[in-house]
């Protein structure tokens, strides 16, 4: 096959400038300021660019890029540090560490894939013939490490990403190594590439970055459990994905469209076993779940991995027809911001933080003092019944975050709707997209906690989402993300008072909440 890969053109301007001796390369990146890792990465990638772009030989250049891997392998903790955020739009420092880190990667994608073409050039078999899985191999991780760092930003793959890792994986098809190297353990041409195709099927953009490493994990501990297939293996069953391996796009779930595939270069992705293996292990974490000292970190887990598994089964598919719209809405996020919102804009209080009565004085109903909430304004994309796309046209650092619970309202009278963010994409200016699910247009502000607590534990904010008959939709409660136990009785304050209900089904956990069925106990 023919290879059709982005390359840097050659500057013979820069080679005066370029340290071609690994072992001084390997002293200079040691002297590097490790400390500060946004200076030293900018020194590293502009070495690292103009290697690309000069003549060498290919031997002298894959010393050279190990080097320079090896370095960005080091820095990982210190990048991962700089660029935690606790939502978007990320801090300029956060952000600028993030795209930084990425850029190497994809930077060091460039110059394995220089040293890749110019080895089957020396050899003469740049159009055909056997090709070392080396090269091909370091090609993938590279995009790999980027993909990762891709999903924490919330940004979508890049144009060519795609189509170069697919090339990858015909050259290691047509010429019989996929499974090759076997050194590093799990890092053969087939395993890496699965994972490329797992972790965009898990639609990394609908979890918190703390989930995306959870799925990554996942992901790398089952991921060589995939199997790829002929297109003539198509079953009428969940777990069949289509990879065009002729194109720029990420896998998709096929279905039983076994009449239109729309090419005849292309594979399936079977996903049984996995899906036998995960089942396995959330059997495994269920039984440990009562008897776990953290309840709530094991239940996240399970959640985790259930989610996962789910899209890797059958990725959802959108229900209702979206409709463009061009409607300015205000959002407030988080759950404590909502209900604040919906209780008339004054936090609610708990019978423990009510003002000291005397014994004949009437106990009025709890009754906060004002909280201003900050709001943003978003522009909707499109709309249909059962959610919104929306942009950003102007919000703080750190205020959207996947799986969080949201308030919108078109204008100042209108009533609040309540939603789950479902996911999230920002581009390189930094304006964020995100895509709301509507859980309820009469949600009631609440306060919640159980009723076998702990001393000083105090009630903490939750909405009560009326019955949907129509959907046959039993009501539910949104709490903070630790509130579901199964059975577990609680408390809960509305307006009307107090009332006492038994968490009876979980429904979804997400990174900020809750939402499970209840009646009353």
């Amino acid at each position: 096959m023919q290879l059709l890969l982005d390359l840097p053109e050659v500057n013979p301007e820069l080679a005066k400038a370029v340290e071609t001796n690994p072992k001084r390369l390997k002293d200079w990146l040691i002297g590097l300021p490790a400390s500060d890792v946004i200076e030293c990465g900018r020194f590293i990638f502009d070495a690292l660019a103009s290697l690309n772009r000069i003549e060498l030989g290919v031997d002298e250049r894959v010393a050279l890029l190990s080097e320079y891997e090896t370095m960005l392998d080091v820095l990982a903790g210190g990048f991962e540090a700089t660029y935690a955020s606790a939502g978007l739009p990320m801090k300029d420092r956060a952000r600028q560490a993030a795209l930084l880190y990425r850029n190497l990667w994809l930077e060091m994608s460039m110059g394995w894939k220089v040293a890749l073409v110019n080895r089957m050039e020396k050899r003469g078999l740049f159009s055909s013939g056997k090709v070392e899985p080396f090269f091909v191999q370091r090609v993938l991780y590279c995009y790999w490490r980027f993909f990762r760092i891709n999903c924490r930003l919330f940004m979508p793959m890049p144009k060519g990403i795609w189509s170069e890792a697919h090339q990858m994986f015909r050259l290691g098809a047509e010429n019989k190594f996929l499974d090759e190297p076997t050194e590093p353990k799990n890092r053969s041409i087939a395993t890496i590439y699965k994972r490329l195709l797992l972790l965009s099927l898990a639609d990394p953009l609908r979890f918190a970055p703390l989930e995306q490493d959870k799925v990554v994990d996942i992901v790398e501990n089952y991921g060589h459990l995939a199997h790829f297939q002929p297109l003539s293996k198509l079953l009428n069953t969940a777990g069949y994905f289509l990879v065009e391996l002729d194109s720029d796009k990420a896998p998709y779930f096929v279905g039983n469209r076994t009449s239109d595939l729309p090419t005849p270069v292309a594979i399936l992705l079977e996903t049984g076993e996995l899906s036998r293996h995960l089942h396995k292990t959330e059997a495994a974490i269920e039984a440990k779940t009562p008897l776990a000292h953290d309840r709530a970190r094991v239940l996240a887990r399970l959640q985790i991995l259930r989610r996962a598994m789910r899209q890797w089964a059958i990725s959802p598919q959108r229900t209702y027809q979206r409709i463009a719209s061009q409607t300015l809405v205000d959002i407030a996020f988080g759950i404590r911001s909502v209900v604040t919102q919906l209780n008339d804009g004054k936090m609610m209080v708990s019978p423990q933080t009510a003002p000291d009565l005397d014994e004949n004085q009437e106990t009025p109903a709890p009754e906060g003092r004002l909280r201003e909430v900050l709001l943003s304004k978003w522009q909707v994309l499109n709309e249909s019944p059962g959610g919104y796309a929306v942009r950003s046209l102007a919000i703080a650092d750190e205020q959207v975050r996947a799986g969080d619970i949201v308030a919108l309202r078109a204008f100042p009278e209108a009533a609040w709707m309540i939603a789950s963010v479902r996911w999230l994409q920002q581009d390189e200016e930094n304006c964020i997209e995100m895509g709301l699910q509507v859980l309820s247009s009469r949600a009631v502000p609440a306060l919640v906690r159980p009723t076998i607590a702990t001393e000083g534990q105090h009630y903490l904010p939750a909405l009560l989402l009326p019955e949907i008959s129509i959907l046959k939709q039993p009501a539910r409660i949104a709490a903070t993300k630790g509130t579901y136990t199964p059975l577990r009785e609680l408390s809960i304050l509305t307006p009307d008072g107090e009332r006492k209900v038994r968490a009876t089904r979980l429904i979804e956990q997400q990174m900020s909440y809750d939402l499970f069925d209840f009646q009353a106990s």
